[in-house]
């Protein structure tokens, strides 16, 4: 191992010759041969794994691998995310993917630790979102400081509750993968961090790959879903999709071929889950008559362990929030995606 090691570290030498490039690759081998060595896990028997999960699998208790989402219809469909899972949230622009994640952060994060990273807002307009959501005021008016003082009162009264949330955020400049999976391994020794939200996945880069983004983005995608693997904790990634929504003729709902930049993504995820605003296209009723005027539906459009289907929430008028309406639309049946998804992943 050590002398297999050296050799690595004399062809980074020679391949990188700026003294900075040289040190972040050095690092970066040091840290993966250090994971290497610690997620061989032990080979066990079919028989050994069910008299492990007989008890649980009976028991009427509550599962602690699962986490409820707050969004009590999306949960009738999912369960609720698990530890390990990679989820991916995508959407195209302003359909509102990190309000979304912010909803969920602030449930999940009364119970679990929640670790947010944002490529895309800094610490202090990202905590403004909080605020915005927590006390429903508009978050333009706590940028622009035009508050009245009912508004400065609902503010300074969120500094009684704000303790309840275990949330660590991090708003670092550096996109780098592995930066990000040092800063979380971190997160989870340091504060026992179970639910890590990123913000989003295609600003995060990859030295490995910088000419080629397919294979970027499909690296970026593996090195999540191995974080999740790993360690054991529930990785959210918001994503972007592809303008192909925007060409599709009718109601330009998005598939799992409109995730952006890598099929990978769609492979990997253990669920996805797309926002779709229909009012975005001109749609403002459905067939039965109902308005869509401020509805965002939720589209679960993959469940590796699950039932797909979608659920309709309500957007506030200064879109502070999310709220559920309506009965959740279950599928029964896999999508044609992931009937073929399945074909490719069968062994024969």
């Amino acid at each position: 191992m050590k002398e297999e090691l050296l050799k690595r570290i004399e062809q980074i030498s020679d391949r990188y010759q700026d003294e900075n490039d040289f040190l972040f690759q050095l690092r970066n081998l040091i840290f993966n041969v250090d994971i290497q060595d610690n997620i061989i896990r032990e080979t066990k028997t079919l028989e050994n794994l069910y008299l492990e999960n007989l008890d649980s699998i009976f028991s009427n208790e509550s599962d602690d691998n699962l986490i409820k989402t707050g969004f009590e219809n999306l949960d009738k469909i999912i369960g609720g995310f698990s530890l390990g899972e990679y989820i991916v949230i995508g959407s195209r622009p302003t359909m509102g993917k990190t309000q979304l994640l912010i909803n969920l952060a602030l449930h999940i994060s009364k119970t679990l630790p929640v670790f947010f990273y944002s490529f895309d807002h800094a610490n202090h307009l990202l905590m403004n979102r909080f605020i915005a959501t927590l006390t429903n005021i508009a978050i333009d008016k706590i940028q622009q400081k035009n508050l009245s003082q009912e508004e400065e009162n609902k503010i300074s009264a969120v500094k009684k509750e704000i303790s309840n949330y275990q949330i660590f955020l991090n708003d670092s400049p550096n996109n780098s993968v592995s930066a990000f999976k040092e800063t979380c391994l971190k997160q989870i020794n340091k504060n026992n961090v179970k639910v890590i939200m990123v913000d989003y996945l295609q600003l995060m880069s990859s030295h490995r790959y910088r000419n080629h983004r397919e294979l970027e983005v499909s690296f970026i995608s593996r090195e999540l879903k191995n974080i999740a693997r790993e360690n054991n904790v529930c990785v959210m990634v918001t994503s972007q999709l592809s303008r192909a929504v925007e060409m599709r003729s009718g109601t330009k709902r998005p598939m799992l071929s409109d995730l952006r930049e890598s099929g990978a993504i769609e492979q990997d995820a253990d669920k996805v889950i797309f926002l779709h605003s229909p009012e975005n296209y001109g749609f403002i009723e459905d067939e039965e008559g109902n308005s869509l005027l401020n509805i965002i539906e939720l589209m679960v459009s993959k469940n590796r362990n699950g039932k797909l289907g979608d659920v309709r929430l309500f957007k506030d008028h200064d879109f502070t929030t999310f709220k559920e309406t309506g009965a959740p639309v279950e599928d029964f049946t896999f999508s044609a995606d992931r009937l073929k998804e399945l074909d490719d992943e069968a062994p024969f």
